[in-house]
């Protein structure tokens, strides 16, 4: 374990000459940013892994937060933030981008720079999603030695490799600040690892004190409460996807350590599956990252949920996008096919009204008779029995579930097996795939 944790220590730690860069890098931005300063802002801080110094190399993002009189309405707050991004990042290309408020991204000698707006209030006065991260940095700092940052290396480079790092609605899985809390925790990568080895559902996460009552309303996988803001849940952003990868990425990786677990492998994939995929691939409207994604997964829930109640069994789905105009749902079923005909059963014999209410609302079974349990059984014919049109009924529906307005141009649907984008092979693959290292070779 020693050695296996003090190499996968020297592929992920900053070489000095890369923290060298990065410091020259973080003082011109921060100081462009400092010169477009209006009257409204109070202060311009660094904040996320930069600030605490738990970044990774290669792997370098600076958040500089604009700390903004807090008797500002939202609108101005906001308008404020994003024209001062871009005044100071002119020369570098700036975008805007959206979380719950807009934010100014550049890249800056390859390095990626985000100019965020927030309150400056005081702890736990909150106005807006990133009024804590300042909050958070102070902590992080004051709480994590030169060691336990090391550690918060580590586990990240554990996540990473898993598949499982990144709050984004794409990934679900836990972000940097997730990985420090959990550190701050239980002191060590190991010490994470065989802790979450033994996570059970709902399990809570809390570094210091809590109110169990308040807490007994979250319902996510993990309940890890943020050390800064006792009353937050950061597990809500966790899929049980991603807990559940986590508990057997830990197992297998204390069950028998390996550098492999520091870099991701590329899983199995059984293309027997491929031609029991359903895809069906789109163009649609041009929209935030978080905002496609959040309607992506959404609508292939509602997909996959219509084709189980049509009788289809949906084994995994997915979906996947390029963040600019091109998605795809894919689902691994079963089969593409049903029988023309099912069976329904209806109420016990006994239950007189229920019966012909049942037998009123058939429509025209083609057959109906008493079986063995004494219920009322009937054969009838179904709606629809290819998945592929069902599909394509669906994504025209606006009743569907699928989001509204979202999907534009034709619906091509196909199987996996088909020559397709690498987005859409990727998606394949996803639902074809096992990961070894989790579940062996």
């Amino acid at each position: 374990m020693t050695d296996v944790l003090a190499r996968a220590l020297a592929a992920c730690e900053p070489t000095p000459a890369e923290a060298t860069k990065l410091d020259g890098i973080a003082k011109l931005a921060k100081d462009l940013v400092e010169q477009a300063k209006t009257p409204e802002v109070k202060e311009v801080v660094f904040g996320g892994s930069y600030a605490k110094g738990t970044w990774l190399r290669g792997d370098a993002d600076i958040d500089i937060f604009v700390k903004i009189d807090p008797a500002l309405d939202e609108q101005t707050f906001e308008k404020i933030g994003v024209e001062m991004g871009k005044k100071a990042l002119a020369k570098f290309r700036p975008t805007l981008r959206y979380s719950d408020h807009p934010y100014v991204e550049a890249f800056v000698r390859g390095v990626r720079i985000n100019v965020v707006p927030c309150y400056d209030v005081e702890r736990g006065k909150w106005k807006s999603a990133a009024d804590r991260s300042t909050f958070h940095t102070e902590y992080v700092t004051r709480t994590l030695g030169a060691e336990k940052r090391a550690h918060v290396r580590l586990l990240k480079k554990f996540l990473k490799s898993a598949g499982i790092y990144g709050a984004e609605i794409s990934t679900g899985g836990f972000s940097g600040y997730v990985s420090e809390v959990l550190v701050a925790k239980y002191g060590s990568l190991e010490g994470v690892l065989a802790a979450a080895s033994e996570f059970r559902q709902g399990q809570v996460i809390a570094v210091g004190d809590y109110d169990p009552d308040f807490v007994k309303g979250f319902s996510s996988p993990l309940v890890i409460i943020d050390p800064v803001d006792p009353r937050r849940n950061l597990g809500t952003a966790v899929s049980p996807e991603c807990a559940g990868r986590l508990v057997l990425a830990a197992r297998a990786f204390l069950n028998k350590p390996s550098v492999r677990f520091f870099s991701r492998q590329k899983p199995r994939v059984n293309k027997k599956l491929y031609p029991h995929v359903l895809v069906a691939e789109f163009s649609h409207r041009r929209r935030s990252p978080d905002t496609i994604w959040g309607q992506m997964k959404r609508s292939q829930n509602a997909v996959a949920k219509q084709l189980e109640l049509a009788g289809f069994a949906v084994i995994r789905s997915t979906c996947t996008t390029d963040e600019e105009t091109r998605g795809a749902f894919a689902f691994l079923l079963e089969s593409h096919t049903l029988a023309p005909y099912t069976t329904r059963k209806g109420p016990e014999i006994f239950r007189a009204k229920d019966v012909a209410s049942f037998v009123a609302k058939a429509n025209g079974p083609l057959v109906m008779w008493a079986d063995r349990e004494m219920r009322v059984s009937t054969i009838v014919r179904r709606k629809e029995t290819d998945a592929g049109r069902l599909v394509r009924a669906l994504l025209k529906n606006d009743g569907s579930g699928v989001a509204r307005g979202m999907i534009t141009g034709n619906v091509k649907i196909y199987t996996g097996n088909r020559r397709s984008s690498p987005l859409v092979k990727q998606a394949v693959d996803e639902l074809a795939s096992t990961e070894g290292l989790i579940f062996g070779s």
